[in-house]
């Protein structure tokens, strides 16, 4: 499979053609991969990076909120009016100084759990996000989640399953690999992975003879690279 994922760019070039959007962000999570497989369209990592950081417990619309409920599409005007939107500590240290101003999450479930989130951005120059956009976005919600669990999941666990088998990683390992396919830096995987830093060095240096490399570039270009093939 191509990285970043082709999944994830077709459902946000749709989206694309749907309803106006400045920027968008797609990331997946399943059961064996913690967060992972990140694209975007006009979102730096850096503002990634920072969320996850520094801000993600102070964002209004984090997934967890949602977890128990039947919502799949949310809007920053639907979870609150407006003027109480902009006075969020999220909104004025985080979405407003990178130039947005509306933001929209679309939900992903899998028995329940929220598996994905593909988050859309509008500018000051761009409206609120309408009740037709939307319903909209509702409707092409089951399709895409349904693409999700039937092809694109099985797909990556698949892969999982052969980096495994090949190389004879642990489960632990296997959650280092791939998290370090999406390019994280040892500070983002540690916090994400919930181990410390040495911890992580140590399964790295696991890692790299088993796979044959020397350093992490080495071991994801060579993964990829087999992935790809």
């Amino acid at each position: 499979m191509e990285f970043p994922n082709e999944f994830q760019n077709q459902c946000i070039s749709m989206v694309q053609k749907l309803i106006e959007i400045k920027a968008a962000r797609f990331l997946i999570t399943d059961p064996h991969m913690h967060k992972k497989g990140f694209v975007s369209l006009n979102v730096e990592n850096e503002m990634e990076e920072e969320y996850h950081r520094d801000l993600e417990h102070l964002d209004p619309m984090h997934p967890s909120n949602f977890e128990n409920s039947d919502e799949t599409v949310i809007s920053s005007n639907t979870v609150m009016q407006h003027k109480n939107w902009l006075k969020t500590i999220f909104y004025q240290d985080f979405i407003k100084p990178y130039g947005y101003l509306h933001l929209t999450d679309i939900f992903f479930r899998n028995h329940g759990k929220i598996i994905a989130i593909l988050t859309l951005l509008r500018d000051e120059n761009l409206p609120e996000f309408s009740a037709d956009d939307l319903n909209t976005l509702r409707k092409i919600q089951p399709f895409l989640e349904y693409s999700l669990n039937s092809i694109y999941i099985p797909a990556r666990i698949s892969e999982r399953e052969y980096v495994r088998e090949t190389y004879q990683l642990t489960n632990r390992e296997l959650d280092v690999l791939e998290y370090a396919l999406t390019g994280a830096d040892n500070k983002t995987m540690s916090k994400h992975l919930k181990m410390s830093m040495p911890t992580l060095r140590t399964h790295l240096q696991h890692i790299y003879p088993k796979v044959g490399v020397h350093s992490t570039s080495e071991l994801i270009a060579k993964i990829l690279r087999e992935l790809n093939h």
